[in-house]
């Protein structure tokens, strides 16, 4: 092959510089509208918190290293919005599957509650979102009170233990009745897949398909969690919104279903 001299190769290089950055960063951060963009890296000490896992192994966010994590609060025993979150959270795990990109992303809920969140309990409550013998790639995670406190303290997530409500609700697992419940705040973190903090989506989601929802856990809704449901405030985040962020982080578009 001749070799090119001179103008042509400066022009060659240049024209191959621009294909390159042609590809980089090709898709668009979201904006203010959707949530709040990040720049920070996670600590090792919050990276290495022991957490257990559906099977009762000890998992670390580190464990996931090198993928893009997106981390949602909940608790198994909530009858207003964590359903409403979690469905959301696992339709987005299952359109990234879908799209053949389950490998690059892992969706961590994480408790909000670990007292009652036991593994059997988080066992049983992951079960109930299979579909077509499957579940996909969302891990449920609980631990002990105080690492479980001190993760949520560092993303800035607010808890509280209040009374149960009179007549209390009962547990859908064991049937045993609920002696108090835990309000807390509703954000999906996502970070990237070297460790930082990118963005935040807050408040509760919009579903996009409420047959999603497990029987179980939709005939534990309470009044309000009904509400949420079918009357969504217009700010509340969305499945979209989530897919947004991750083709941003991903440098690729996916698209909802």
């Amino acid at each position: 092959m001749k070799s090119l001299a001179g103008p042509q190769a400066l022009a060659a290089g240049l024209f191959a510089a621009l294909l390159t950055l042609a590809g980089c960063g090709a898709v668009k951060a979201p904006g203010v509208n959707v949530g709040t963009r990040l720049e920070a890296a996670v600590p090792e000490a919050i990276l290495d918190l022991p957490l257990d896992d559906t099977a009762g192994v000890v998992r670390h966010l580190s464990s996931f290293s090198g993928r893009i994590l997106v981390i949602s609060d909940g608790m198994t025993l909530c009858q207003e919005t964590c359903p409403l979150d979690t469905t959301t959270v696992v339709q987005t795990a299952r359109r990234l599957d879908a799209a053949g990109l389950g490998s690059k992303v892992e969706f961590l809920t994480i408790t909000v509650d670990p007292v009652r969140d036991t593994v059997p309990q988080i066992a049983a409550y992951r079960r109930l979102y299979t579909r077509a013998g499957q579940v996909p790639d969302w891990t449920v995670l609980t631990g002990s009170a105080a690492d479980v406190a001190r993760l949520w303290r560092y993303f800035g997530v607010y808890t509280k233990k209040v009374p149960a409500e009179d007549p209390p609700p009962v547990n859908w697992r064991t049937g045993k009745p609920l002696t108090y419940d835990i309000e807390h705040s509703d954000e999906v973190f996502f970070i990237d897949a070297a460790g930082s903090e990118r963005f935040v989506l807050e408040g509760p989601p919009v579903v996009r398909d409420r047959s999603d929802i497990p029987k179980t856990i939709y005939h534990f809704l309470d009044e309000d969690g009904r509400h949420d449901l079918a009357h969504p405030p217009s700010t509340d985040w969305t499945e979209a919104q989530a897919l947004q962020v991750l083709s941003w982080l991903l440098d690729r578009h996916v698209s909802p279903a």
